[in-house]
């Protein structure tokens, strides 16, 4: 999975040609704004890894892009950041021609790579100049090259975890040992700025792994919602029947900010609320609100409750809320979601196709403005973000 980036300021290139990273505004996979962390050496590099993904990857090709400062000569930024699994090796000459043209769409002048990979035969094989590391990083580094794109450094482990060692593939003699991940100061300012790192991609599945208990409920109740909300329909003008249906998702958003869990009823008229393209589009401006977080807590709820189309259309809000706010891993298996249970569903195939082809954050957003915009149409304020992330 490549996920793209809006840019992450760095610190200077040192005197050797290192490059001296540091995580700053905006990681591609989650936001946070404290400046000035530093990350001057291969162990914090590694350990600040779970941090920028947001989860702890395992079997994984990891590539940070590195960008030139504009404005300060000499100076690189990290630019996107993208994971892709290692296996089936058959697929590596595709991945690392799809990083390279990931560099190239992002002027990048150089790139980090970390190989994650537990089924080296060991740690005495794990760095050998002959080891399917070695292969994998001199095969990226010649599709980076032909971009003219510098493979800056290249480590691989054979997990991520305090005390553990990490080799060099451009160099297998220079050998260190590990950082404490959650010591990371990447980690603290996720930590501080209510970030998860969640221990793996199967705690990302779980966001949307299906609840058959719920799932029933939820069925059982929805034909008597349906006709409420119908018999509601022709009680009120179409303008201001969409205008209950909004605030009543609201309400929803609201208490999940406030840590409800909703009931199989309130999930079964979230769902038929959704079935109107004009509600659910209004709801894509939530990422932009101050309630980005509840929402997505909301339509994890719903698509584990639902199938079918009413699982997509929630599956879709939650991968659009997370990519909108930079969080590509949820958005990556959120949007998967989508595309399973209903393979046609045009927006939800838009912004895999978006993701995966590295399209930044920043341009996905426009949707959550527009969602604003018709928001404000029909006389209901979605709020903004108090943080100003808009």
């Amino acid at each position: 999975m490549t996920t793209p980036a809006e840019p992450v300021p760095t610190a200077d290139r040192a005197a050797t040609g290192q490059h001296r990273a540091c995580a700053g505004a905006e990681s591609p996979f989650a936001r946070w704004d404290p400046p000035g962390l530093r990350i001057d050496e291969p162990s914090e590099f590694i350990a600040a890894v779970p941090a920028l993904l947001g989860f702890v990857p395992e079997r994984s090709l990891v590539v940070c892009l590195l960008r030139e400062a504009p404005d300060r000569s000499g100076s690189v930024f990290l630019g996107a950041v993208a994971r892709h699994d290692l296996y089936p090796r058959a697929a590596q000459v595709r991945v690392a021609r799809q990083l390279a043209a990931l560099c190239a769409q992002e002027r990048a002048c150089g790139a980090l790579v970390l190989i994650i990979d537990d089924s080296t035969g060991g740690p005495d094989r794990i760095g050998r100049p002959d080891g399917a590391g070695c292969r994998l990083m001199r095969m990226l580094a010649g599709a980076l090259l032909a971009e003219d794109v510098e493979l800056t450094d290249a480590w691989i482990v054979s997990e991520i975890t305090d005390g553990a060692r990490w080799w060099s593939l451009i160099d297998p003699e220079v050998t260190g040992t590990q950082s404490d991940p959650a010591a990371s100061p990447v980690a603290l300012a996720q930590v501080l700025d209510g970030r998860p790192i969640r221990s793996g991609r199967a705690e990302l599945a779980d966001l949307v792994a299906p609840d058959p208990v719920r799932a029933a409920e939820v069925a059982e109740l929805l034909p008597e919602v349906v006709a409420a909300v119908a018999d509601a329909r022709c009680a009120a003008t179409r303008e201001c029947h969409r205008r209950a249906m909004v605030e009543a998702v609201l309400g929803q958003v609201r208490r999940a900010d406030s840590g409800g869990r909703p009931s199989a009823r309130e999930l079964a008229e979230l769902a038929v609320a959704l079935r109107d393209t004009a509600i659910r589009d209004i709801l894509f401006a939530l990422p932009v609100s101050g309630y980005a977080r509840a929402a997505e807590a909301l339509w994890s709820h719903l698509c584990r409750a639902v199938t079918g189309p009413d699982r997509a259309e929630a599956a879709t809000l939650l991968g659009y809320s997370a990519y909108a706010r930079g969080d590509g891993p949820v958005a990556g298996v959120a949007l998967a979601a989508a595309l399973a249970a209903e393979a046609r569903h045009t927006l939800a195939g838009l912004l895999e196709t978006a993701l995966r082809t590295g399209m930044p954050p920043h341009e996905v957003r426009r949707l959550a403005r527009s969602g604003m915009d018709r928001a404000a149409a029909l006389g209901v304020d979605i709020g903004s973000d108090p943080r100003g992330r808009s």
